[in-house]
């Protein structure tokens, strides 16, 4: 028995697959939030299942939320928690970007400072923060100081990482065109980790955002943290849940902002090959 084909049917295109676009997860995640909300509030309001003193509705939070946007004293400590976060993020980049450029480059360094390093990143720092607080007072400097040393390890040893993976290739065929020392480190080698460094950069913003905000909460006079302390010490339940979700919000932007620069000066990187690597 022959099969007969027909020229249509061969040159016809071939059916779709339906995709799964991201817009339908999104949908489903403010469903499910939606429905938390909605448990939340009838647990609380209409069940009366939970002391709203321990736990206030969604409502009560979403207007201490409001309140505190047209709130000075607010703003005011916002600004002081981002001034001490930006100049210690600031700090532990340009640290970390150069200590890990150079122990991942020079395989002396690599085998006497690396280990030291892991070791220092295992660490708990955060039991260092009352002496930290206890050294360099109540001020800026003890923030600064924790949110430095929380984040500057990330982006260490990210960017050893990527400088221990530059291909060899290219560095010999950068040595054949001229390109030696420091030119090469800031030519080929810097280029080459910038994924990398930024990958860890993104993880020092969320560990050192944890710094301040802890540093402000154990021995602070300003700041979002000396907020939240002074709201759940008062027992003001609906604004200290408020800015915990303040300090969500801070943290998941800067994440975001981090990863879409990574993406606009890195765009042929993907990020599940340094999540692989790293």
């Amino acid at each position: 028995m022959t099969a007969t084909v027909s020229i249509e049917t061969l040159n016809a295109p071939p059916p779709r697959r339906r995709r799964t676009g991201p817009g339908k997860w999104t949908w489903l995640l403010l469903a499910v939030i939606a429905g938390i909300l909605l448990v939340w509030e009838a647990a609380v309001s209409w069940l009366h299942l939970v002391p709203a003193a321990f736990l206030p509705p969604p409502t009560a939070v979403l207007a201490s939320f409001l309140e505190l946007l047209v709130d000075p004293e607010f703003w005011q400590a916002f600004a002081f928690s981002m001034q001490n976060l930006l100049i210690g993020l600031v700090l532990a980049v340009v640290v970390g970007v150069a200590v890990g450029l150079a122990v991942g480059w020079s395989p002396v360094l690599r085998f006497t400072v690396a280990p030291f390093l892991w070791l220092l990143y295992s660490t708990p720092k955060v039991a260092l923060a009352p002496l930290f607080i206890l050294v360099l007072g109540l001020g800026n400097e003890s923030k600064i100081a924790l949110v430095f040393l929380l984040a500057v390890f990330p982006i260490i040893l990210n960017t050893m990482e990527g400088a221990v993976t530059v291909p060899a290739s290219l560095v010999n065929a950068s040595r054949v065109y001229g390109v030696n020392g420091l030119a090469l480190g800031w030519k080929v080698i810097l280029p080459a980790t910038l994924p990398y460094s930024l990958a860890g950069i993104q993880r020092g913003a969320a560990l050192g955002f944890t710094g301040e905000v802890l540093g402000e909460f154990l021995g602070g006079t300003g700041g979002l943290g000396h907020m939240l302390e002074f709201a759940a010490y008062q027992f003001q339940m609906d604004e200290a849940i408020a800015m915990v979700i303040v300090m969500v919000i801070i943290a998941n932007l800067t994440l975001t902002l981090i990863s879409v620069l990574r993406k606009r000066l890195a765009p042929w990187y993907d990020d599940r090959q340094i999540m692989g690597r790293s």
